[in-house]
């Protein structure tokens, strides 16, 4: 049995430092301009105990399933021998984030930390920069000889944290990895692609002089790594014409940007593993699907379809590699 991709329902997230940017990535953004909408979950399956967590098909026969459902009753098609997450679902969480403001420092839990603590989820990301306004800045980590200590305490005074958190140009194109216990923010004016494990699990440290939402001071000096995450790193290849970028290479997953100078048809044969498509600019066909910019496809471990790619399309491409933990 093969099944064809398919894409999934976007779960919508209102966020205080959401904005509008999503419509330009073909999300329908209900209420008009009067919710701040941050972030489109596009591959979604959380913990049950998550609300809103886990994605509805859209395409094909499995269309209107719930995805965890689906994955438990066509495991051998949809994953192959794919190991599934530590609650049992999909071991990947696939977002378009909109930060037209800078979103809180934060910590998110390491695999220790969520082990001591139920209902805490280990979570290790990579943000892909797809669009940010000039002179915009990300935070990727403690300055050199800051401890997680200091800025604790710096945040308990109620200090402006930013002078202790150098601050990196965002550049489209290029993929930041931010392995768990890092500290970082996402500043204004950036969109990104963000693939991570399956955890909505934030610690928030300080939130820019916004008031009203909680801080999370202690729990965040619990999983806080020092230092800084590794400077993005790209690594260059073509075949056939394909312009490829290897832009992340994690144990859980690896992202490649592919761009086509002219129409082409690929093959996308079975294989023991899911694949991620993150559709970003052009357009592609599959038998009566049509993908455009924005969209994110789900191609089933046990597959076999061609796709007409149009000329000058670009697109993510994410590989569960073989080595792939079973994450916390």
């Amino acid at each position: 049995m093969t099944l064809l991709p398919f894409r999934c329902h976007p779960l919508l997230k209102s966020r205080v430092w959401g904005g509008e940017q999503l419509l330009e990535w073909n999300k329908s953004l209900p209420g008009g301009n009067t919710n701040r909408w941050g972030e489109s979950w596009e591959l979604a399956d959380l913990p049950e105990d998550i609300p809103d967590g886990r994605s509805i098909i859209r395409d094909g026969p499995l269309a209107g399933q719930n995805f965890h459902d689906a994955m438990v009753q066509h495991t051998p098609v949809l994953m192959g021998d794919l190991p599934r997450s530590p609650h049992g679902g999909f071991p990947l969480l696939v977002k378009l984030l909109d930060a037209q403001r800078n979103l809180s420092v934060q910590v998110h839990p390491t695999a220790e930390y969520a082990a001591a603590h139920p209902g805490a989820y280990k979570k290790d990301e990579a943000w892909l920069i797809l669009d940010a306004k000039r002179d915009s800045m990300l935070y990727t980590g403690l300055a050199e000889g800051v401890t997680p200590a200091e800025l604790h305490a710096a945040a308990q005074r109620g200090q402006d944290l930013e002078p202790l958190m150098p601050p990196v140009p965002a550049i489209p194109g290029e993929c930041h990895v931010l392995p768990s216990g890092t500290c970082h923010a996402l500043g204004a004016g950036i969109l990104v692609a963000e693939f991570q494990t399956p955890s909505d699990t934030t610690y928030r440290i300080w939130d820019w002089g916004r008031e009203g939402r909680e801080m999370h001071l202690d729990q965040a000096l619990a999983c806080m790594s020092p230092g800084r995450a590794a400077p993005p790193c790209t690594t260059p290849a073509h075949a056939d014409g394909l312009e490829i970028n290897i832009v992340a290479n994690t144990p859980a997953f690896v992202l490649r940007t592919l761009r086509t100078p002219d129409q082409r048809l690929m093959q996308s044969p079975p294989s023991d593993r899911p694949e991620i498509w993150m559709i970003l600019e052009g357009e592609m066909q599959c038998e009566t699907m049509h993908w455009t910019k924005g969209d994110t496809v789900f191609f089933p471990a046990q597959r076999d379809v061609a796709i007409e790619v149009a000329a000058g399309s670009h697109w993510v491409q994410c590989h569960l590699p073989i080595g792939q933990e079973r994450l916390a």
